[in-house]
């Protein structure tokens, strides 16, 4: 009975050490981490190289795939520039597994040990070195855990029905290969699953060859994780997802067939390749896993425009992502600050075109084909890609003329994304009201300030495609203080006594929302009638 409690605990210690040294080491590279992904990933060398590093501190490809697909979808990177980092995230995750088939008891005690002492006096609770304590803490347990499995799993090896068992195993190759991939499946982590392999062949409970197979079988079971957690996602997002299976099947069909054609016709290949580099079983397991993940990941990045090609035949873009997609700017232009406002203001003008479509929605003979949502969460998105253009920019110079007009870029399209969601919300106003007749008094008032808020944001964009002077003060002159006027339309609409309360409140926040749609406008206006007179 001892011996089950050791093993049972042994892996209650491995999977919290686990879930520790994930956690903790995501929040301690948090900011940071997302901020050299965004630096690194402009060159596919370096976007490798930082893919194996997040690979070894996260020890989860499947953390770092999903990290990338919120970047891209976020508008922060390029799915282009985020596929080397994917794939030699796998790589990257082979650190823990080697290091679990070297014997680091006392090394592992000692961790144990000083991690105590640090929590004893409060160390860990200083916000610079929580989650690294977390961490070392997560690590301690993970291997305090694998020795207890270790000595648990000892005495097994002598049992008869366990050799009996282990007999029938390995018999059966494609037992060890679904175990492999049944337990990562439900462990989420190939890393997790190898490492408990390489523990179980270090004890004698597994044959190198069973070993071996349940590896191979734990890298399937990762990229069917990753498949069914990608079932929710579409377009770029998916796209990515998508890759890292792909990685995944990459290493299992080249290496399965060869270590199957290496049992049957004993010919030297995997196993006789990892025993000529070490002889100690655990460490020619953990070898197997890298070579695994090396194999993927270069045959991957060789065939790699082919199989992107693939998938986004298989998962093109969604009309959002499209949408949502700068079409100006680019991270290549913040070399050269000048051109690069020049693209936020082509950009920014670009999105009053979504302005007058959005209100197309409410209007009496408007059709929007697209929804205003959609369009107003693209607008917006776009919007906000700018202000992390523009923070870029700053980032990158310190020449005082170029700061200056940064500043003023941000200051416009902060009141533009404003723009966009008081233009939203006055959408979504007017279509809480439900269905309107037109012919009533309710009707004709509402209908009447949406074709006025389509006219004026018509003018708008005209004026700010072609940034026309004459043009723009004409918009000015549309977007004077229209606070009075405003107050009047109210206090109409609050004499009308076949207006029920619903219907009160409904004009009464449309108007408001029309008012603060204008003053935006003016203040953009405003500023860019500024810039135009200094050019």
């Amino acid at each position: 009975m001892e011996m089950f409690v050791d093993i049972f605990g042994g892996l209650g210690l491995f999977f919290v050490g686990v879930k520790l040294i994930g956690n903790n080491l995501k929040q301690l590279t948090g900011s940071w981490f997302r901020r050299l992904i965004e630096a690194a990933t402009r060159n596919t060398t370096v976007s490798a190289l930082v893919g194996i590093l997040s690979g070894a501190l996260t020890q989860s490809s499947n953390a770092i795939t999903f990290i990338s697909i919120g970047m891209v979808t976020a508008g922060l990177v390029e799915v282009e520039r985020v596929v080397p980092m994917v794939i030699w995230a796998n790589v990257g995750t082979s650190a823990l597994v080697l290091l679990s088939a070297v014997d680091v008891k006392l090394a592992v005690l000692f961790l144990l040990g000083a991690t105590g002492i640090a929590y004893y006096f409060d160390i860990d609770k200083a916000p610079r070195f929580r989650h690294l304590l977390g961490a070392v803490l997560g690590l301690g347990l993970l291997f305090l855990g694998l020795e207890l499995i270790k000595s648990g799993a000892m005495p097994l090896k002598t049992m008869a029905s366990v050799r009996e068992f282990l007999s029938f195993a390995a018999s059966s190759y494609v037992l060890a290969f679904l175990i492999g991939v049944v337990l990562t499946i439900v462990a989420q982590s190939s890393a997790t699953v190898s490492i408990i392999a390489v523990t179980m062949a270090n004890v004698g409970l597994l044959t190198i060859d069973q070993t071996i197979v349940v590896v191979v079988g734990a890298s399937l079971g990762s990229g069917i994780s990753i498949a069914l957690l990608s079932t929710n996602l579409r377009g770029i997002g998916r796209q990515i997802a998508w890759m890292q299976v792909a990685v995944k099947l990459v290493g299992v069909v080249v290496i399965l067939p060869i270590f199957a054609v290496e049992l049957s016709l004993h010919l030297p290949g995997i196993k006789a390749f990892v025993f000529m580099l070490t002889a100690n079983h655990a460490t020619a397991v953990a070898l197997v896993y890298l070579l695994l993940q090396i194999v993927s990941a270069v045959l991957t990045t060789m065939f790699r425009d082919r199989i992107m090609h693939a998938i986004r035949r298989l998962s093109p873009p969604t009309v959002e992502e499209a949408l949502s997609k700068p079409r100006y700017i680019y991270a290549e232009a913040l070399d050269e600050p000048r051109a690069a406002l020049d693209l936020v203001e082509r950009e920014q003008a670009r999105l009053f075109e979504f302005l007058p479509d959005i209100v197309d929605a409410v209007r009496l003979d408007g059709v929007s084909k697209l929804g205003p949502d959609l369009l107003s969460q693209s607008a917006a998105s776009v919007a906000r890609q700018c202000g992390e253009f523009l923070t870029n920019i700053l980032d990158n110079n310190s020449a005082r003329d170029v700061l200056l007009d940064v500043v003023e870029m941000q200051k416009r399209n902060e009141i533009l994304l404003s723009l966009i969601l008081a233009v939203a919300d006055y959408v979504r106003t007017i279509k809480a009201a439900g269905t309107i007749a037109a012919e009533s008094k309710f009707g004709r008032l509402l209908f009447a300030l949406g074709e006025s808020m389509h006219t004026i944001l018509s003018i708008a964009n005209d004026a700010f495609q072609n940034r026309d002077r004459d043009d723009l003060a004409l918009l000015r002159d549309f977007t004077s203080d229209r606070s009075t006027q405003m107050e009047r339309v109210r206090r109409q609409v609050m004499d009308v006594e076949d207006i029920g309360p619903a219907e009160h409140d409904t004009l009464y926040a449309s108007t408001t929302l029309f008012e603060r749609t204008l003053w935006l406008l003016q203040r953009y206006t405003t500023l860019v009638e500024t810039a135009t007179q200094q050019e």
